[in-house]
């Protein structure tokens, strides 16, 4: 594999990464819909329950915005601490863009299948998901960080460890929270919005890196 390095890439590689994520949030909203009304009068009360009703695309859009903005800003911020971008880098940033493109899907079966006997299998598909993006946030992080490889400078402020086990404790609460789909789908989707708090959270570098 070509590990040149190309130091004018990362902005391009961020740019279009940014691209994705707008798109995948964008195709979020596609899951709230207005609720469908019978022909004849249609009251306030009836509109409320209908609303209602829709809770589980609620659930579903809101626990992913928040997984997918926070998932952008840990990219943001790993990019905020790389100087220059290699071929292998390049490859799992891709990945890692395949994998946050199928969050609206995965979205859907949660939306479609919460409060349903399917919802084990959906809840175990979407939080396998989240796990196999945070570990390609870990293979980027740690090709980048090999060596101080693709850092900037001075890369001692940079967080090395602390974030590589903080990407390696995500995957393992992901995999748990998949897991725990199959004994209580609530538990699983109540572990998810706790990994959102705590992958905000994680930090990239102790100072401003300029």
């Amino acid at each position: 594999m070509d590990n040149t390095f190309q130091e004018n890439e990362t902005v391009r590689m961020e740019a279009f990464s940014d691209g994705v994520f707008a798109i995948d949030i964008t195709l979020l909203t596609f899951e709230l819909k207005a609720p469908r009304h019978p022909d004849g009068d249609y009251s306030s009360v009836m509109l409320l329950h209908a609303l209602f009703k829709q809770w589980p695309a609620y659930i579903a859009f809101g626990l992913s915005f928040a997984t997918i903005f926070i998932i952008w800003v840990n990219h943001h911020r790993m990019y905020n601490v790389i100087r220059r971008s290699d071929s292998r880098f390049m490859y799992y940033n891709g990945l890692h863009l395949l994998l946050v493109s199928t969050i609206p899907f995965t979205t859907s079966l949660m939306s479609n299948y919460i409060a349903t006997e399917a919802m084990t299998l959906a809840g175990f598909v979407y939080m396998f998901l989240f796990a196999g993006i945070c570990a390609t946030l870990y293979l980027m992080w740690s090709h980048a960080t090999k060596d101080y490889l693709l850092l900037k400078r001075p890369a001692a402020d940079v967080k090395v460890q602390t974030v590589r086990m903080g990407l390696v404790i995500s995957i393992i609460a992901y995999v748990v929270a998949a897991l725990a789909s199959f004994l209580s789908p609530y538990l699983s989707l109540l572990i998810g919005f706790g990994m959102v708090v705590y992958l905000s959270r994680l930090k990239y570098h102790r100072e401003r890196v300029v």
